[in-house]
Parts: structure tokens; sequence; C-alpha cells
């Protein structure tokens, strides 16, 4: 391996282990969350900040961002975003299991256990791959991004009213519509930009 590869992959590595265990403490405090109502400011923030790590959108945006950063081929950023998701799950249940208030009696069957690491780890890792694929296609080919408007879009149609029933509720759908807002403003202006280029060199 020679020291351009060995740095992208340290580099990686220290991503993944600091954003990766954010993402997992925080999806876990999502788990845990209380109700909405009457919490304080600093527990509202953190509660907002959880929901956002622990939705699929996020997952998604950090995998994009992950295939986008480190990814120097398809191949590359497909692989480097689906073992960040495989990391961050592995981290989301090691400290799930940790912070579990459930009764040490209660204990999961093995075909429960092989349906949740199948589904989870299988979603993460097609999660990871997809996400991965559009970060780095995004460099070449911006028009890529418009899968993330799409996915949020259908993300606040998943939610219904349900995103819009509490303060927290409505920061993440809020923050979901901003992100569709500013993806359309930034082809807008990336369009006008190369018709000003088509019209200079005409």
């Amino acid at each position: 391996m020679d020291k351009n590869k060995q740095k992208i992959w340290v580099k990686f590595i220290i991503f993944t282990l600091i954003v990766g265990g954010f993402v997992a403490i925080f999806s876990v405090i999502s788990d845990h969350l209380s109700s909405v109502n009457n919490m304080s400011v600093f527990k509202a923030i953190v509660s907002y900040v959880s929901i956002m790590f622990d939705s699929l959108p996020g997952w998604f945006i950090i995998a994009m961002f992950v295939g986008y950063a480190f990814g120097n081929s398809s191949k590359q950023a497909a692989l480097f975003g689906s073992l960040y998701t495989v990391i961050s799950i592995t981290f989301y249940f090691i400290i799930g299991t940790l912070c579990s208030d459930e009764p040490e009696g209660v204990a999961l069957g093995l075909q429960d256990k092989l349906y949740i690491f199948i589904t989870w780890y299988g979603a993460s890792i097609i999660g990871g791959i997809i996400g991965g694929i559009v970060g780095f296609i995004f460099t070449k080919k911006p028009v890529t991004l418009l899968i993330l408007p799409a996915g949020l879009l259908l993300q606040l149609l998943l939610n219904g009213t349900r995103g819009w029933s509490d303060i927290v509720g409505i920061a993440q759908s809020i923050t979901y519509c901003l992100i569709i807002l500013t993806v359309f403003i930034y082809f807008f202006r990336l369009r006008a930009t190369k018709n000003k280029k088509v019209k200079h060199f005409a």
C-alpha cells in the first residue's frame, strides 16, 4: 500500500471511530428519550441532535460524505461507505446493550438475534454502499445529489403528522425541508452559472 492510500485509510479510520462513535451514542440516546413535553432547552437540543443522527437520512448523509471525502473510485467509495455504517451500527449495538434497561432475565432467542443482525447489518451495508457511491459520483455529476431531497421527502411522508406533533419532531421536519430547499437552490445557482459560461463563450 502506497503512502497516499495509507493516509486515506488512516483518516478514514479516525473519522469512523470519532463520528461513528458519536452517531452511535446519540442514536442510543434517541432510543431512550422521554416525553418531550416540558423539557429544558438543553434536553430539547440533545433530543433534536439525537433523532437527527438516529434517522435514516442522517445515516445516509454521513455515508455520502464518507464516499465524497475518502473515495477515489466508486468501488472504494462503496467500500468506505459500507465499512463506516457497519462499524457505526456495531458501536450502536454495543453501547445499546450496555445501556439496556431490560430485566436481566429477558433474552432474545437465536432466531430473533439472527433476524436483527441480518436486517440491520444488511440495511446498513446496502445504505452505506449507495450513500458512498452517491457521494463519490456527486464530485463528477452533481445531479446525483437529487437523490437526497427525494429521500427526505419520502421520510417526511412516512413521518406524516407525527413528525409535526412536538417541538423536537417539528425541528427535525423543518431541518429536512431546509436541506431540500438548499439542494434545489444549489442546483438553481449551478445551472445559472453554466448558462452564464455558455453565453460568455457564445
